[in-house]
């Protein structure tokens, strides 16, 4: 069981899921007793069941750079080409990104989203508030952690570039990183080129550094989190409020973790997934967002840089507590494509969250194996906390960017609720 946290600046609750854990029976009680989060009284019947995925591959030029998948960069790689993909003019890129085909024989589990590339920013918030809509439920059917490319499904050590937001406002690239150009100091003993930005100034360290370290220790990292999904085994549910046609100032919502469905997901907007209480705090969820907003029929949780709260997301196997600023959800509601989740954690913390995962792997503390992933973790922050956009050229830089992307689809309302065992440690 997770234990319940106080938060003393923004928080993100990574679940990382390996296939070890349990669940219980599903209760029968309703998850949320406050009016902000009565999962109970949902009319589903205004749930849209046509938002699945239909876009075609993307055809566009792809990018030729060549990026470290290491711990860290060595600083003796050759300046990085430039980026030859199409330039993104809008919160939303409606061009090609890359040229992989899509294999069609798979599921919508197994391939990539394929969907338009989301903006480096979201889009920004209307000024006009529009009351009288309809609250709307949403399964993320497929999450990227940053080894695979978002249209493809396939591996691809560039696949980080195109995940997270541009959070500090710049474009960092490798001679910048090299040279501390507009930026913050990178860390002593940290590689050349670890501030380097991914597309259009992503800033997404997680996935370019930490998970490149966590994919060569488990290849399938990613895929094994997604067959949980397609297995109905966990996922993770949005619940927009004030949904309507229009653009939007205030469409507030929230992220929950869902347990054990009970069987395989339909994505026809039937699918009703209980929510587990790892997400929940004296039935209120932890990831409340007031100030989301729809623009373009994209919903975003709010604005960048604003106050955010513990957010439930997927790796390796235990539900854990990330410490987080500056998080940010967004995503196409009608396709349910198009899916970000960015913001920034501190670094030991980050390596904390993950220890209780990686010891279900024997990955234990003291041993050369989790010492590098950890290393990993503290020698590439890329921004600072608590500084405007943070960023901050006169300090060292103190926080790693996270950037992940996701699909969603509708589903019906939650009426129950599920508390999911944690799994055992392989260290004892």
């Amino acid at each position: 069981m997770l234990r319940s946290a106080s938060f003393a600046g923004l928080s993100i609750l990574l679940v990382m899921m390996c296939g070890c854990g349990s669940t219980s029976e599903p209760a029968t009680a309703e998850p949320d007793a406050g009016a902000d989060a009565d999962v109970g009284a949902v009319d589903t019947s205004t749930t849209d069941t046509g938002a699945s995925e239909t876009g075609s591959d993307d055809t566009g030029t792809s990018d030729t750079g060549t990026s470290d998948t290491g711990a860290s960069d060595t600083g003796t790689s050759d300046a990085e080409p430039a980026d030859t993909g199409p330039l993104e003019t809008g919160a939303f890129d409606s061009g090609p990104l890359e040229t992989g085909v899509l294999d069609t024989g798979a599921t919508d589990s197994d391939v990539g989203d394929t969907g338009p590339l989301p903006g480096a920013v979201p889009p920004a918030k209307p000024t006009t508030e529009v009351p009288g809509g309809a609250t709307k439920w949403f399964a993320i059917k497929r999450l990227h952690l940053g080894p695979i490319d978002r249209n493809t499904g396939k591996h691809d050590p560039l696949a980080w570039r195109q995940y997270g937001f541009n959070l500090d406002a710049r474009t960092t690239s490798k001679d910048d990183s090299k040279a501390g150009t507009n930026t913050c100091t990178r860390r002593a003993g940290s590689g050349f080129y670890v501030l380097t930005d991914g597309t259009l100034g992503r800033d997404n360290n997680f996935g370019q550094h930490f998970m490149s370290v966590v994919n060569s220790l488990k290849y399938d990292a990613e895929e094994s989190v997604n067959q949980r999904i397609a297995e109905g085994k966990m996922t993770l549910l949005l619940r927009l409020d004030n949904v309507g046609p229009a653009d939007n100032a205030k469409v507030p919502g929230a992220l929950y973790l869902a347990g054990n469905l009970g069987g395989f997901p339909k994505y026809d907007g039937s699918d009703k997934w209980p929510i587990d209480t790892a997400s929940l705090d004296a039935a209120e969820p932890r990831a409340k967002f007031p100030g989301g907003y729809m623009a373009g029929g994209v919903w975003v949780s709010g604005a960048l840089g604003a106050a955010a709260m513990p957010i439930p997301l997927f790796s390796l196997g235990s539900a854990v507590i990330v410490p987080m600023e500056s998080a940010v959800v967004s995503f196409d509601v009608s396709s349910g494509g198009a899916g970000t989740i960015a913001g920034a954690a501190d670094p030991v913390a980050l390596g904390k969250a993950f220890t209780p995962p990686l010891e279900q792997w024997g990955i234990c503390p003291g041993n050369t194996t989790y010492d590098q992933v950890i290393s990993t973790a503290t020698s590439s922050p890329d921004l600072v906390a608590g500084a405007p956009s943070l960023q901050d050229t006169t300090k060292e830089c103190n926080a790693i960017s996270i950037g992940l992307g996701f699909a969603a689809t509708p589903v019906a309302a939650p009426t129950a609720t599920v508390t999911t065992a944690t799994s055992p440690s392989d260290c004892l």
